[in-house]
């Protein structure tokens, strides 16, 4: 009787944490603390005839870029990669040396961003990571990615899309 009774606690502290691993799986944290992604998306290197997005234009150059992502967690971990984000004239990201980004949400009349990042550094091969926490809002509808150089807000280098 006894052996049957801790046979039947085993089984059930079994199930529980089946259940428990199933419920972290299916959340979308997959063990990361970072709350499940809500937002990914590739970039796109600017092109000086590509349109102004919430009145920020792009690039007075044209851009080309190796590989570009960004992700957004739920609880607003921002992280962005560009890699060989260059100056299609020069091949070298100067005169940029630093680079943020801005998440814009609705419709196209909206200008203030609805989260801006700090800047960071970008090599003069074009690499650079974000990897900041911002404060989302609860709704964002129509996101939309822009990448600025040098800390100015006004202009855009990369943004989310693709270009082949």
């Amino acid at each position: 009787m006894q052996a049957k009774r801790h046979g039947f606690l085993a089984a059930a502290v079994l199930a529980g944490i089946a259940a428990l691993t199933f419920a972290a799986i299916a959340s979308g944290d997959h063990g990361h603390g970072k709350g499940g992604k809500i937002f990914r998306s590739s970039l796109a290197p600017s092109q000086q005839t590509d349109p102004a997005f919430h009145t920020v234009a792009p690039g007075g150059a044209a851009w080309i870029l190796d590989q570009g992502s960004v992700k957004i967690g739920r609880n607003g971990h921002f992280d962005l990669r560009v890699r060989g984000l260059v100056l299609t004239a020069t091949g070298t990201a100067r005169p940029v040396l630093t680079v943020s980004a801005s998440l814009f949400c609705g419709a196209d009349a909206t200008v203030t961003p609805a989260a801006t990042t700090g800047q960071v550094p970008i090599s003069p091969d074009g690499d650079a990571r974000i990897h900041q926490k911002v404060t989302l809002p609860a709704t964002c509808l129509a996101p939309i990615v822009l990448v600025h150089p040098n800390g100015g807000l006004t202009r855009y280098i990369s943004v989310t899309g693709w270009r082949r």
